[in-house]
């Protein structure tokens, strides 16, 4: 039985719909949520100006924590509203090396994730994360198209 589910969110229409599907897995099962929410700290290292320009790197990475507090409330809602625990994390990283280390050390049942995000990267079946994530989880993972089709 899933009694652990991760969530991971990017605050995207994909990621919603890979919450509400984890949200109704969780109640039928009796389970609980992780919502994790990874700020990708490495990705605003290569904008220009990051290091040059004084206070920039302070003001990205507070937008960044506040895109999260708000995407991870997001779902602490709607598993509320379901009845269903939640936890929330949100961490800095690479977002699949994260969401991988998580899963793991967290003994999560499944994750659950968008197929793609925000980034707009659609390689032609999958997102970037989405697709490292599912190459080399050791935790089963489960993809919910933008439609909150599951794959």
């Amino acid at each position: 039985m899933m009694k652990k589910i991760m969530v991971a969110t990017d605050g995207s229409e994909t990621s919603r719909n890979a919450a509400r599907v984890g949200v109704e897995i969780a109640r039928s099962s009796g389970g609980s949520i992780t919502v994790v929410y990874v700020m990708d700290v490495f990705r605003l290292a290569q904008l220009p100006g990051y290091a040059t320009f004084p206070g920039l790197k302070d003001q990205l990475l507070e937008l960044m924590q506040k895109e999260g507090r708000e995407a991870t409330q997001y779902v602490e809602e709607m598993a509320r509203s379901a009845t269903v625990p939640c936890k929330k994390i949100l961490a800095e990283g690479d977002p699949s090396t994260e969401l991988l280390r998580i899963s793991q050390e967290s003994g999560m049942d499944l994750l659950i994730m968008g197929n793609v995000g925000r980034t707009g990267l659609d390689r032609f079946l999958l997102g970037s994360v989405a697709e490292k994530v599912v190459r080399q989880s050791a935790v089963p993972v489960l993809l919910v198209r933008g439609g909150g089709d599951v794959h």
